[in-house]
């Protein structure tokens, strides 16, 4: 008789274990890794691509960004320390003599939920010595003063007859001199918070295209995080400073 018992058992107990493999099959899958890519017009490239821009054929020398302030349905998301980014902050892209750094590494799964960061360095960290500070923040070449702080974006192009940038940090900030740093926040510290819906996507996408535009590059329009500038007036907005941002997206 206890033998019958445990006989009927068996499928019941088979079927709630099919049950449970068909609904962990159906969960989203928790990815905790995001990859970074490059684009021109939705296609890929990189320091050995080049692209037209006007009538001109242009070339990365370097394009490198602070990410910062990470979150999820209000709730802080932490990074995993590595030798690119701390626990708040990342360093990404390439300053076209190594490989660089194009992954974001989460201490925590993603959640299918709208994936919130800022483009820039927060103003506790913006202001340091870069040769005391921690990773990231060593980096000589993404520092203009410690009044000013960190390059939060930097855009280096080669083209025929003359190079161009595009340097974005902060601005109007003020202290005793250029090598002190402020004690209250800059005029216009041009972070940039960014929103971007979230539902497993493998890829984080800037598009230079979206951020040039039909801009024509010459040799005197560069543009350097001045707000009286007319150059940073008509590019800074796809940035997001004093517009929405276009550049980013995610991506399968």
């Amino acid at each position: 008789m206890k033998k019958c018992k445990i006989l009927t058992k068996l499928p019941l107990i088979s079927l709630l274990v099919s049950l449970l493999i068909l609904l962990s099959a159906c969960q989203p899958k928790s990815n905790s890794t995001l990859q970074v890519q490059l684009l021109w017009q939705g296609q890929p490239i990189n320091c050995e691509s080049t692209f037209m821009l006007g009538d001109q054929r242009w070339q990365l020398q370097q394009l490198q960004f602070y990410l910062s302030a990470f979150s999820q349905q209000q709730q802080p998301l932490l990074l995993q320390p590595n030798d690119y980014q701390s626990t708040e902050l990342a360093l990404l892209g390439t300053d076209c003599q190594s490989a660089g750094q194009w992954q974001l590494q989460f201490a925590t799964p993603l959640h299918h939920a709208p994936l919130e960061f800022e483009l820039g360095v927060p103003f506790l960290l913006n202001h340091q010595n870069p040769l005391t500070a921690g990773i990231p923040l060593q980096q000589l070449d993404m520092h203009w003063a410690w009044q000013s702080g960190y390059k939060f974006f930097r855009l280096d192009l080669n083209g025929p007859q003359h190079d161009w940038s595009l340097h974005l940090g902060s601005s109007g900030c003020s202290s005793a001199s250029v090598m002190r740093a402020p004690k209250t926040p800059c005029l216009a510290p041009n972070r940039v918070r960014v929103q971007l819906p979230y539902q497993g996507q493998s890829t984080l996408t800037l598009d230079l295209a979206q951020l040039l535009g039909d801009f024509i590059l010459t040799a005197d329009n560069n543009c350097m995080a001045d707000p009286a500038s007319l150059s940073c007036q008509q590019l800074l907005p796809a940035l997001g400073i004093g517009g929405s941002s276009r550049v980013w997206a995610l991506q399968p």
